[in-house]
């Protein structure tokens, strides 16, 4: 009860707070309806009332009328009543007019009463339908976001795995680095080992070739440029450039200055020309700029290839 009105909602617990929109709005179109029925009732029954009266009215004037032709020429005091009483049902028959003129209204207004109720019920549709809809994309975003927010757990445990992989993939660079430098160091020390055997080598090949030499000074004859034709071969660096002059025989005064390839040519020619007899005698001037192992590369292939004496040598 609320100030004298009885409360017709059907939920009125207010410990609830997930009510919606929707039943609050039912109870009030609820409660419209009952207001209506109850005015339609009130009237209905009011109307009622008024036909009683006036159909006792109605009978009234009959009845009235029958008397007053009957006492009409002998009384003018029933004259004078039949005139209030004919004013009387002008005034019942207003009143008639006025009652149907306001049933006619009052019927109008119920009719745009029930229209409003159906618009408001088609409306209650479609905000139901709208809400409905509503939820349906509240419940589809919510699937999304869950969705979603596992697949960003999923790129953070990608990210988190990756993270690790590269640290592993740094330390491994590291390390291989470190590994590389140790390499590095190795094969510079082997480098240098190895220009270490390459001198040792040299040296050890120009022994060798002493020793060659002093045997075959032993068990051949020694070589000599007697009764063969001398070509004079001059070797040197200068200013950085290997020079190469070439004196084709004794008679000649001048050494010419000749390529590697044009020294080749001539030595092939002369050795076709003077076969078995052909003397190479190879000039290494005093300061001449060469290092041993060059002078002694070019004297030894020049000799291997086109000197009579080092001919068949292996």
């Amino acid at each position: 009860m609320d100030e004298g009105f009885i409360d017709l909602r059907q939920h009125t617990e207010t410990g609830i707070s997930q009510v919606s929109f929707w039943p609050s709005f039912t109870d009030i179109m609820m409660v419209v309806v009952v207001i209506f029925m109850m005015a339609s009732s009130v009237l209905i029954l009011r109307n009622m009332a008024l036909v009683r009266d006036l159909r006792a009215t109605i009978d009234a004037q009959h009845n009235a009328e029958e008397a007053a032709r009957s006492a009409s020429e002998t009384s003018a005091t029933l004259e004078e009543q039949l005139a209030q009483t004919q004013n009387e049902l002008s005034r019942l028959r207003m009143r008639l007019m006025r009652a149907n003129e306001i049933n006619q209204t009052r019927s109008e207004e119920i009719s745009r009463q029930a229209q409003r109720l159906l618009d408001l019920e088609t409306e209650k549709q479609q905000l139901t339908a709208s809400l409905q809809q509503a939820r349906r994309e509240s419940q589809l975003h919510q699937d999304q976001l869950a969705q979603t927010q596992a697949e960003y757990a999923q790129l953070n445990q990608t990210h988190a795995t990756l993270k690790t992989r590269l640290q592993e993939v740094l330390e491994q660079l590291s390390s291989t680095e470190k590994s590389n430098r140790e390499q590095a160091a190795e094969l510079t020390e082997f480098r240098r080992q190895r220009s270490l055997n390459d001198q040792q080598l040299v040296s050890l090949q120009g022994e060798y070739d002493e020793l060659r030499n002093k045997y075959d000074k032993l068990i051949r004859p020694a070589r000599s440029a007697v009764g063969k034709h001398v070509v004079s071969v001059r070797y040197f660096k200068e200013g950085g450039n290997i020079q190469i002059l070439l004196k084709e025989s004794e008679d000649e005064a001048d050494f010419k200055s000749v390529g590697p390839e044009r020294l080749n040519e001539r030595l092939a020619r002369l050795k076709d020309t003077y076969a078995g007899n052909l003397y190479v005698k190879v000039i290494i001037p005093e300061n001449s700029g060469l290092s041993y192992s060059e002078a002694w590369n070019f004297t030894y292939d020049l000799l291997k290839k086109y000197d009579y004496y080092h001919q068949g040598e292996p």
